[in-house]
């Protein structure tokens, strides 16, 4: 593992928060350590977002996007399939992360998979001619088909070419093991986020905007990577040992101190895989 990426949007919040501008908290991440970026589709259509990341020393590594694949006409998916593709590849990144879409209460749930996965496959024969990767990671939401291990493996099996971004902490929200889960989903893993979870509220933000519920009801708050109860480092330990040779991506979404959090982060995914 030759490098460490964070969260474009992190940068962003970091320099909301303590009044700096993008290029200046760029090179201040890169001192901490990261040197690929996390991406937003839509923030990537300002182009000259690419001279301003190679300027610091930076690249973007993946593109995420959201889609709507079980109930948007093939057409409007197809066009949407095509800039996130364009994106990345004019970017440099080799991952997309597609958000497939969500159920609605009166979808029936068969149909909804068998149609997503259809439209997945078609996305990831199109991502083939650019030799760009495309994922699925579990998605910390009950409305979401890859919520789960099983959901996951449903979409994993069912769509062609269709890869896994491993998020070490949204298995957290279904109360299910990361450890567990990675060991039915391992064969499909081609990226990583590495996410902790605090239940300290201390870390959580004045106004409770930061703080999301598992399905139990219990509160969980970001964290910097390693700060809280998901096993993170074990995990991290785990894939080195198990031979993954892909990158890390640091991820604490609402972060109250988002600069803090990141070079902590940096300092102790650094320290694991030393």
């Amino acid at each position: 593992m030759e490098q460490l990426n964070i969260f474009l949007e992190h940068i962003y919040e970091a320099c909301s928060q303590r009044g700096r501008t993008l290029p200046n908290m760029l090179s201040e991440v890169m001192e901490m350590g990261y040197t690929g970026l996390e991406c937003d589709l839509w923030r990537l259509d300002d182009r000259g977002l690419l001279r301003t990341f190679s300027g610091c020393g930076m690249r973007a590594v993946s593109v995420y996007g959201q889609y709507d694949l079980a109930h948007d006409a093939a057409c409007m998916s197809a066009e949407k399939m095509k800039r996130h593709l364009d994106t990345a590849a004019y970017f440099g990144a080799g991952i997309i992360l597609v958000i497939p879409g969500f159920f609605r209460p009166e979808d029936d749930r068969e149909s909804f998979f068998g149609r997503t996965c259809e439209q997945l496959s078609v996305l990831c024969e199109m991502a083939r001619q650019y030799g760009i990767t495309v994922t699925v990671e579990d998605f910390d939401d009950v409305n979401s088909p890859c919520c789960d291990t099983n959901g996951l493996e449903r979409l994993l099996n069912g769509s062609q070419g269709l890869r896994w971004t491993f998020d070490t902490g949204n298995f957290a929200y279904v109360l299910e093991e990361p450890a567990q889960a990675y060991s039915r989903l391992r064969k499909y893993l081609s990226h990583v986020h590495i996410k902790d979870r605090s239940r300290d509220s201390s870390r959580g933000l004045p106004d409770g905007s930061n703080a999301k519920a598992d399905i139990s009801g219990a509160l969980m708050y970001p964290c910097e990577c390693g700060g809280g109860y998901v096993g993170a480092e074990q995990l991290v330990k785990r894939l080195i040992a198990d031979g993954y040779t892909g990158t890390f991506s640091a991820e604490h979404f609402g972060a109250a101190d988002q600069q803090e959090y990141m070079r902590r982060s940096a300092d102790n995914i650094k320290g694991w895989i030393k």
